[in-house]
């Protein structure tokens, strides 16, 4: 599978350098968050058809932890899977990458509570700041998304792409106002975090008995060796957090899931886009406003 992706990654850089000599990624801009009381950068990808089809809208892709190497790669892998070249496996997207705040540990937004982050009463990492996952969801809600929906053509298709702490954040956003984004990217989320807590809120708030909606697809690595208990503990949580949402009674609500023995914590984010951008973004599914 790490040969396949080679292989997509450098058929799509190859056929841009014969292309062009200079090739524009992203436009790169900020916006005055009142929410979260500073200026957040983010950068934006446009699909090839932009300037053309100046009558479509496109889904949107939220990358979380949107640094210029992420960017690059789930970039070039949007345009390669969506090119005829490859057989247009997926749509054609926006992407908006937001790297972390310059500001706090990327910790203080992707996380819920604050505590200190601890497993089976051992201390793992002392945060100065954590716990503001409720105001980071709000500034995607009232300030991002609504931003970005106003500046680019955008349909109602939204995906947010989280990693470890940004799949705890993404967990938590589905949990907590699933109808933000349709469909969630949730890769080997931290779910030992506050001993358990996205399978006790689940519980705690009686989720299993209320609507939800969206289309989630989890990715789960090879943490035993590399982590020990604390890898199968975190698979274990993980596991039993997404069977509870696959056997949620809401029709709205669809699950898929993916083991990947061979990868760990590190290297499993390259593999979990390909597969999970195929199924959220794939062509049978088209929504406009």
């Amino acid at each position: 599978m790490k040969f396949l992706m080679l292989k997509i990654i450098t058929l799509f850089f190859a056929i841009s350098a014969s292309a062009s000599e200079s090739v524009l990624l992203a436009k790169n801009d900020h916006i005055e968050s009142r929410i979260l009381k500073e200026r957040r950068f983010y950068s934006v990808y446009l699909p090839p058809s932009y300037s053309q089809n100046t009558d479509k809208t496109y889904p949107v892709v939220y990358l979380l932890d949107g640094d210029s190497t992420h960017l690059k790669a789930v970039a070039g892998l949007v345009e390669a899977l969506s090119t005829e070249r490859l057989e247009q496996q997926i749509q054609q997207a926006i992407i908006v990458a937001i790297p972390n705040s310059q500001n706090a540990i990327r910790e203080r937004d992707f996380t819920p509570t604050n505590v200190d982050w601890t497993f089976k009463g051992k201390l793992l990492e002392k945060f100065e700041n954590s716990g503001n996952a409720v105001n980071y969801s709000a500034f995607f809600e009232k300030e991002l998304i609504p931003h970005i929906n106003k500046n680019y053509r955008t349909s109602n298709k939204r995906v947010l792409i989280g990693e470890s702490f940004g799949g705890l954040f993404a967990s938590y956003v589905l949990l907590t106002n699933h109808k933000l984004f349709t469909d969630y990217l949730i890769i080997d989320a931290t779910y030992i975090w506050d001993n358990n807590y996205l399978n006790r809120y689940l519980k705690n708030n009686q989720l299993e008995n209320k609507e939800m909606a969206g289309n989630v697809y989890f990715t789960f690595a090879n943490n035993a060796t590399a982590f020990g208990d604390i890898g199968k503990t975190n698979y274990q949580w993980g596991l039993a957090f997404a069977d509870k949402l696959r056997n949620h009674p809401s029709k709205k609500l669809t699950v898929k899931q993916r083991y990947f023995e061979n990868e760990t914590h590190g290297t499993v984010a390259a593999l979990s886009w390909y597969y999970g951008l195929r199924k959220l973004l794939q062509q049978s599914v088209v929504i406009e406003n």
